[in-house]
């Protein structure tokens, strides 16, 4: 899981141009399989093989910087990867965040094809772990009716901003019930663990949360073992 890449800054959420492909480089060289949102889908909804250690590139909250530094790496190492989209900001900045960054605009979500995949990201932002059913259910609706409004290709899957779900059992099962009948096959939350298959629940796979504040060390060892103490 990434947020930000920026050519030399680096912080909790942002990883350096450098530091991107230096680690999209040693996926490559250590024969991970980078694999698309759609092969993950298939393999969950009609056990379809992926290849040997697969792994999903992910990205969350469509930062213009994504589009000017990330596309490059990507499409110069022929990688692909995933972008979770907040549709309330789309052209917009992160107002969730003090508005510090640009967002995409329709156009330039457009220029990302066929590199990344679009996916669901939430419509307003929001940490769906304060939320009532209700609340819920409201905005996954105007994420969805607003994805098809931009009119895109996008994939079904959800990534919860700040990895955040109900910690209320009804809630939560409730939630995932409205997930399944707006036809979202999958979700995401954070986790920093590795996924085992088949996994128990499709609305609770797991990413590990990559830092520019990380060493490659800590890096290879996230992909190796997973959460680290």
């Amino acid at each position: 899981m990434f947020h930000k890449i920026d050519p030399e800054h680096q912080d909790s959420l942002t990883v350096s141009v450098q530091q991107f492909e230096q680690r999209m480089q040693w996926l490559l060289d250590h024969h991970y399989q980078p694999i698309t949102l759609e092969q993950l889908v298939a393999s969950v909804d009609h056990k379809q093989p992926l290849p040997p250690r697969p792994v999903l590139i992910t990205f969350d909250d469509a930062y213009v910087n994504n589009l000017t530094y990330a596309l490059p790496v990507l499409q110069r190492l022929n990688l692909t990867a995933v972008l979770f989209v907040p549709t309330a900001f789309v052209g917009q900045c992160n107002q969730w965040d003090g508005c510090t960054e640009p967002l995409m605009t329709t156009e330039q979500l457009k220029q990302l094809a066929p590199t990344f995949e679009l996916a669901l990201h939430s419509h307003q932002h929001l940490n769906y772990k304060n939320l009532l059913i209700n609340d819920i259910q409201a905005d996954l609706t105007q994420n969805i009716s607003a994805f098809d409004a931009l009119g895109i290709p996008y994939i079904r899957a959800f990534a919860y901003p700040y990895g955040g779900r109900p910690k209320d059992r009804a809630t939560k099962r409730a939630m995932q019930d409205t997930m399944q009948q707006a036809g979202i096959r999958i979700a995401f939350r954070i986790g920093n663990r590795r996924n085992r298959f088949p996994v128990n629940n499709r609305f609770e796979w797991q990413r590990l949360d990559i830092r520019g504040t990380d060493s490659m060390v800590r890096f290879v060892r996230q992909v190796r073992f997973g959460k680290l103490i």
